[in-house]
Order: C-alpha cells, then sequence, then structure tokens
C-alpha cells in the first residue's frame, strides 16, 4: 500500500466539503450581484458614474473567483 492508498477517503471527505464551500462561495458572490443591481437605482450623478466603475471591476473579480474555483475543483 502506498501513502497515497493511506490518504484516499481524506482526500474524498476534503473533496465534498470543498464542494460545499464553493456552491456556498457561488451564492454569496450571486447574492452580492443581486443586491448591488438594486442599489444601483439609488445612485445617480457622480455617484452613479463611481457605483458603476466598482461594480463593473466585481463583476470581472467575481469572474476569475469562479474560474479559480472551477480550477480547483477540477483538481482535487
Amino acid at each position: 500500500m502506498s501513502l497515497l492508498d493511506a490518504h484516499i477517503p481524506a482526500l474524498v471527505a476534503a473533496e465534498g466539503t470543498f464542494g460545499a464551500k464553493t456552491a456556498l462561495m457561488r451564492s454569496t458572490i450571486s447574492q452580492a450581484e443581486s443586491a448591488a443591481l438594486s442599489a444601483q437605482a439609488f445612485h445617480v450623478g457622480e455617484s452613479s458614474v463611481a457605483f458603476q466603475a466598482a461594480h463593473a471591476r466585481f463583476v470581472e473579480v467575481a469572474a476569475k473567483v469562479n474560474a479559480l474555483l472551477d480550477i480547483a475543483q477540477l483538481n482535487l
């Protein structure tokens, strides 16, 4: 029996836990996106421009986080 064989149950358990945490993270990002879209109506003028710029950065980072989560889940 190799060292890898001894750790297979731990790896399987970690994969399941990671999947649940990944789903929670994606849900949190989705909720933040929904809240931001709802809050957008309250911004006017310069505030609106600043909000849109910040929101665009958020969307960009959220896409990167989702891509990293996909890669991590594939490699686990």
